[in-house]
């Protein structure tokens, strides 16, 4: 008995990988890799986009406050104009010129000030228009991406229809080869599975076909003579005799 629910264990695993390859072959085409790019391409620039956007509302709020510096040194500047309007008005011999040195220096400052701000909302500017440029640019690109997507999408759609009735073939015998198979058993299989591709593996003489490991005497004992479900010390396979 135990040695039938093996049997059926192996052919079970040989429809499984059956159509485990199959699913590979519909999920590997050309188109589908064409399908996954795109994507691919979409995603990287949506994401290129929301940076350069972020970039843009960073450059714009930077020039609005070096706008509002220069408001303030307009306002600065013209405070000292008519500081210099009302000493102009003065006799020669009132005014002293340690003060109206100072004047000029103040104002030639705040002019330095306002001139070095307007060249920095220059260089804004044109890093606006080349983030706006970038911008148009990207979203030209997602277009194209979610276009061809679209298109490859459709595509992949009819290949995976055409091969829909072969597909359930596949699933058919593999839902035909578990039945018999003891639950106990096919959980220890599954079990396997998670870090195995496949779970069982033929004895060829006293090696593991798996992984080559050569099994001592006692598990061959176990395996061939008291016809246990025995495991392959080294991978965790469940080993298999074939029949002759």
């Amino acid at each position: 008995m135990l040695s039938n629910n093996l049997k059926a264990l192996w052919d079970y695993q040989a429809a499984e990988n059956a159509l485990e390859s199959y699913e590979r072959t519909l999920m590997n085409t050309e188109t589908r890799k064409k399908l996954v790019h795109q994507q691919q391409v979409y995603k990287n620039n949506q994401q290129k986009l929301k940076q350069l956007e972020q970039e843009s509302v960073l450059l714009q709020n930077k020039m609005g406050e070096i706008t509002s510096q220069i408001e303030i040194l307009q306002k600065q500047m013209n405070e000292k104009k008519e500081e210099i309007s009302e000493v102009a008005g003065y006799d020669l011999e009132d005014m002293f010129l340690d003060d109206v040195r100072e004047m000029i220096k103040e104002c030639e400052s705040i002019k330095a000030s306002v001139e070095m701000n307007k060249r920095k909302i220059v260089d804004i500017m044109h890093r606006l228009e080349k983030s706006e440029a970038e911008i148009k640019e990207t979203l030209v690109k997602m277009s194209n991406a979610k276009k061809q997507f679209d298109v490859l999408k459709e595509q992949h759609a009819k290949e995976v229809g055409a091969g829909k009735d072969d597909l359930d073939k596949l699933r058919a015998n593999v839902a035909k080869a578990a039945k018999g198979i003891e639950p106990a058993l096919m959980e220890r299989y599954k079990a396997i599975k998670q870090h195995r591709p496949n779970p069982m593996a033929k004895l060829v003489g006293d090696r593991c076909e798996g992984c080559k490991m050569q099994l001592p005497s006692g598990v061959l004992q176990s395996l061939k003579v008291e016809g246990n479900v025995v495991e392959c010390e080294n991978c965790g396979r469940i080993l298999y005799v074939a029949e002759d």
